[in-house]
């Protein structure tokens, strides 16, 4: 299921810029024939690839994969805001439990976990509210 959330996530993004998969090839430095073979389901995106649309449409790889559902009201700016949190390596270096690093999936299940916190903030801020307050 996770190759038809890339192929959807793909399409809509190279659309809601109104790029052509050529237009798109051009500015991401990748032939439009992988594109549209990736975009019509016949080839898998590359972890390079992925990497490269999540850099120019300002999106985690996350949210290309369906595994991180941006709210329909979350702005450009909100996603940047996480996706620079989320890329930067140091950040989740830093966590530790006990004085123990930890382990790669444990960073992972972090990442989920703060990713879900911010978006509850940010909807509260869209909704009126106070995002940080009580």
């Amino acid at each position: 299921m996770e190759a038809d959330a890339i192929r959807t996530r793909l399409i809509n993004l190279r659309e809601s810029q109104n790029l052509s998969q050529v237009e798109l090839g051009k500015r991401i430095g990748i032939n439009n024939t992988i594109i549209n073979k990736i975009e019509s389901g016949t080839r898998a995106v590359s972890a390079e690839e992925l990497g490269r649309f999540a850099d120019f449409y300002g999106v985690t790889s996350d949210y290309i994969r369906g595994a991180n559902h941006t709210p329909e009201w979350a702005t450009t700016e909100d996603v940047a805001d996480l996706k620079q949190w989320l890329d930067d390596p140091d950040a989740m270096n830093t966590f530790n439990f006990g004085g123990n690093k930890l382990s790669d999936d444990e960073k992972a299940k972090l990442q989920l976990a703060v990713t879900q916190i911010f978006w509850d903030k940010l909807k509260q801020r869209h909704k009126g509210g106070s995002a940080f307050g009580n």
